[in-house]
């Protein structure tokens, strides 16, 4: 399978598998490697069919798959999940809720992030520098994971871009263009707001606070350079627009 690249900062990459079968439209799914002394992170493991692009993209950078020490889930999806048999010797971890997505016999393998105080803020006991908050739209259990070494957002399935394509084929990029169009995305989805949008708002509220340089999503682009601006733009899209609505009724 054709595979995409790229070194996000020193020490965090970004696999993006093209997929032209899985789905009625060609997409990428991506996954996401973070190493640290010790440990080698995979964030979300794509379907199983991927290994024969991930074990390439792995060794270029020198990790075998038994190196790989945790594997992380966004969410509990199988395009999402079912490349994680490939880790054996890792710990694999989900959000409790989406546990029950994970078929056998795959399921057994994962364990539960770890609750921290609050009612939406998790971890993972042995590995540090992980924020890992609760987003709960698109699945029960989707978590965004904030590394606070790469300062990457990793966002899975909450908002990506699944079947667009690449602008000028960059993988990682700046586009403005990408980021007014996810802006009007929002404004057009409070335009007639329901259940699903109030918990998205309420997901995107939750990372507000922190000062990204990626945003890193499960499929397709991954924007850098004033993300933190950006997600305020998204909210503000979303609240602004829901207000209006309401002073004109």
């Amino acid at each position: 399978m054709n595979y995409l690249m790229s070194e996000l900062t020193a020490g965090a990459y970004v696999i993006a598998v093209k997929d032209t079968h899985t789905w009625d439209v060609t997409s990428y799914t991506n996954m996401y490697v973070l190493q640290r002394p010790e440990q080698t992170i995979l964030i979300d493991a794509g379907l199983k069919e991927y290994q024969t692009a991930i074990i390439p993209a792995l060794a270029k950078i020198g990790i075998a798959p038994e190196r790989v020490t945790h594997v992380l889930l966004t969410h509990g999806h199988h395009d999402h999940i079912e490349g994680a048999a490939l880790f054996n010797k890792a710990k694999k971890v989900v959000h409790s809720a989406d546990l029950s997505m994970i078929a056998p016999p795959l399921a057994p393998q994962f364990a539960a992030f770890t609750p921290q105080a609050g009612n939406f803020m998790y971890a993972v006991e042995d590995v540090d520098g992980l924020d890992i908050v609760l987003v709960n739209t698109h699945s029960p259990g989707s978590v965004a994971i904030f590394d606070q070494k790469s300062k990457a957002l990793f966002v899975g399935d909450f908002f990506c871009y699944f079947g667009e394509d690449l602008p000028q084929g960059e993988l990682v990029t700046a586009s403005q263009r990408i980021k007014r169009g996810s802006c009007d995305y929002v404004a057009g989805q409070a335009a007639a707001p329901g259940q699903d949008f109030d918990k998205f708002m309420l997901g995107l509220g939750r990372l507000l606070s922190y000062q990204p340089e990626f945003f890193c999503t499960g499929h397709g682009v991954v924007l850098r350079q004033d993300i933190q601006t950006f997600l305020k733009n998204m909210w503000q899209s979303g609240t602004q627009k829901k207000k209006a609505k309401k002073d004109f009724a």
